[in-house]
This record gives C-alpha cells, sequence and structure tokens, in this order.
C-alpha cells in the first residue's frame, strides 16, 4: 500500500568534534523523534558516518548535530 509521499535516503558523513560526545545515541534518539530509520557509527577516521531513510519532509527535517558535538 502506497502512502502517495515520496520516500528518501540520505548518506552522512560528519566531520569535526563528534565521537565522545554522545553524537550517535542524540542522533539515534532525534530519529525516533521525527520517524526516520537508518544507522550511525563511528569510523576510524575521526567522523561518524550514517544513513537516514523514511518520508522526504522528514528526512530534511533531521539535525544532524548534537548539543556536545562540534560539526565543521
Amino acid at each position: 500500500m502506497s502512502t502517495g509521499r515520496p520516500l528518501k535516503s540520505v548518506d552522512y558523513e560528519v566531520f569535526g568534534r563528534v565521537q565522545g560526545v554522545c553524537f550517535r545515541m542524540y542522533t539515534e534518539d532525534e530519529a525516533r523523534k521525527i520517524g526516520v530509520v537508518g544507522w550511525v557509527k563511528n569510523t576510524s577516521k575521526g567522523t561518524v558516518t550514517g544513513q537516514v531513510q523514511g518520508p522526504e519532509e522528514k528526512v530534511n527535517s533531521m539535525d544532524l548535530s548534537s548539543p556536545e558535538a562540534q560539526v565543521q
């Protein structure tokens, strides 16, 4: 069954001070709040990478930051 709403999937990599500041946990909580799915993980380069999927308007509203992070 189709809802008629466009779906969107975005791959991302976040640079800056994003490890050791609960960035992944914050991102997962925000995704649950707005109703999107995906994954997020730390990389060996010191960045965070992930994917977010869902209705286009919800994916577009996803904020990829956290209070303690310093995103570049």
